[in-house]
């Protein structure tokens, strides 16, 4: 019975809001699917220093290596005729494929989040105008329901886009914390793989 007061409670919220609701519905759909994938995709594997005392080990037998670590590390040193320049430039291309994705998921998620509390700001534009209309109507009971329901709409739209863009800046935060840190063990990955490969050269 509680969870059934709960959701019809939602439900009112969301009828009070108007249809700006809507369309913070779908904003807030998008950013966390997003952001979700985004997190995910982050923290996925073990990309990261936890198991850097294996990589020197790693690198001399490729085939022992593990996850995205052991992945990378293949295909750094794939080939005869390993170089510097080749592994300088294949992890470029790794950059490119990892570092790019992960800041062009974060475009998307920044600009949802800035979105949310716009979207309700248009909501709380469109519950004043409702306002005035009551207002301007005079008095009576039909006035004081325009009044009240502009007022709803206004403050419900206005705390749903607040609501959604909060969590979203701190998923934001995370994913672009745990970006840094990728971009940070490439470069590791890179100088133990160029020193381990060529000290003796």
């Amino acid at each position: 019975m509680i969870i059934l007061g709960d959701l019809q409670e939602v439900v009112d919220i969301f009828t009070d809001g108007g249809t700006v609701m809507a369309a913070l519905a779908v904003v807030a759909f998008l950013l966390y699917t997003t952001a979700s994938a985004s997190l995910y995709f982050v923290f996925r594997g073990n990309l990261n220093d936890r198991q850097q005392d294996c990589w020197a080990d790693w690198i001399r037998d490729p085939e022992k290596a593990e996850g995205r670590v052991g992945e990378i590390i293949r295909y750094a040193v794939h080939g005869k005729r390993v170089s510097i320049k080749r592994i300088q430039r294949r992890f470029d291309e790794m950059r490119e494929i990892l570092i790019a994705s992960v800041d062009r998921r974060l475009i998307i998620i920044t600009t949802l989040v800035a979105a949310a509390p716009m979207t309700g700001l248009l909501g709380t534009v469109g519950g004043m105008l409702d306002m005035f209309d009551g207002l301007a109507a005079g008095g009576g009971k039909q006035s004081m329901g325009l009044i009240a329901s502009g007022m709803k709409e206004a403050l419900f739209t206005t705390l749903t886009g607040l609501v959604i863009a909060l969590p979203g800046m701190f998923m934001v935060l995370l994913v672009r914390e745990r970006r840094n840190k990728i971009d940070v063990t490439l470069t590791q990955l890179q100088s133990i793989i160029v020193t381990t490969k060529f000290r003796h050269a």
